[in-house]
């Protein structure tokens, strides 16, 4: 019986030293990796109806991963670029509050801000322009931008939606072929140039929530839908656009409204196309 005790005793010691090994070897990978900066999202819209003169506005670039998630000892200098795709012009919707096209990252922090200034009085009131910013390179040794998200839209709105002001009939279909009409409806408003439908899905209003609305954006005509539960929250199911870069359906010249979305179930992704003709 000792003898087995004992026999026990040194199995688990043993086991027990090579658990500290593999963990000691799985840290000092962590620590090896580089650090990664690079924008949190892919782009944000700044909307403007009215002349305000100028305002500063900050787009933040993070320190998103790497060096085992722990923050530089020293500034971290990022570099960036105008994309030559930018349709906004600098000195026309915005002007850069510095020219040396560099930002930032403080020692101990994990973000620095781009700022500039937005001409309000200049924005387009018929279509948006757009200021594409790509991080170039990084100062610190080791340091890269990610690949992922190393370009950033800055999305100038000077044209106010009024989809809130009219009714449409609701057609929807779903990428199997199911149909469904849910009548007339309306959108109310939830923030500027953001709206909430009456239904979501292939679902009739009230069936399955309080609130079945659908978040979307409109911005001079071309639809976001922006990641979201189902029903207003109400079910955890994923509703979201299918696109990057915020054309998820479009405004008509005829003022109907297209908007084409997924929903995210256990047996896998649906995609839905809500058709409102206008009244």
């Amino acid at each position: 019986m000792k003898k087995f005790k004992l026999m026990t005793a040194m199995f688990m010691t043993a086991i027990l030293a090579v658990s500290c090994i593999v963990d000691d070897e799985v840290d000092n990978g962590f620590a090896a990796t580089p650090r990664v900066v690079g924008f949190p999202t892919s782009f944000a819209s700044v909307a403007y109806f009215e002349d305000l003169g100028g305002i500063e506005r900050e787009f933040p670039v993070n320190l998103i991963g790497g060096a085992d998630g722990s923050v530089s000892s020293t500034p971290i200098t990022i570099n960036y670029s105008v994309d030559a795709s930018s349709t906004a012009t600098e000195g026309v919707e915005f002007d850069f509050v510095n020219t040396t096209n560099s930002i930032v990252i403080p020692a101990g922090s994990t973000f620095a801000n781009i700022p500039i200034i937005v001409n309000t009085a200049s924005l387009n009131p018929t279509m948006k322009t757009t200021l594409t910013l790509n991080l170039t390179s990084v100062s610190e040794a080791g340091a890269v931008v990610s690949a992922l998200n190393s370009k950033f839209d800055i999305i100038f709105v000077g044209c106010q939606s009024n989809l809130d002001s009219f009714n449409y009939t609701c057609a929807v279909s779903r990428d199997d072929g199911a149909m469904w009409n849910h009548g007339v409806q309306g959108f109310t408003v939830q923030d500027i140039n953001t709206f909430k439908s009456q239904t979501t899905g292939g679902w009739q209003q009230g069936t399955i929530a309080p609130d079945q609305g659908m978040t979307f954006i409109d911005i001079c005509g071309d639809i976001t839908v922006p990641l979201q539960g189902l029903a207003q929250g109400f079910y955890s199911n994923e509703v979201k656009g299918l696109t990057s870069d915020g054309t998820d359906g479009e405004v008509f010249d005829n003022g109907d409204v297209e908007i084409v979305y997924q929903i995210g179930f256990a047996a896998g992704d649906r995609v839905y196309t809500n058709y409102y003709t206008k009244l």
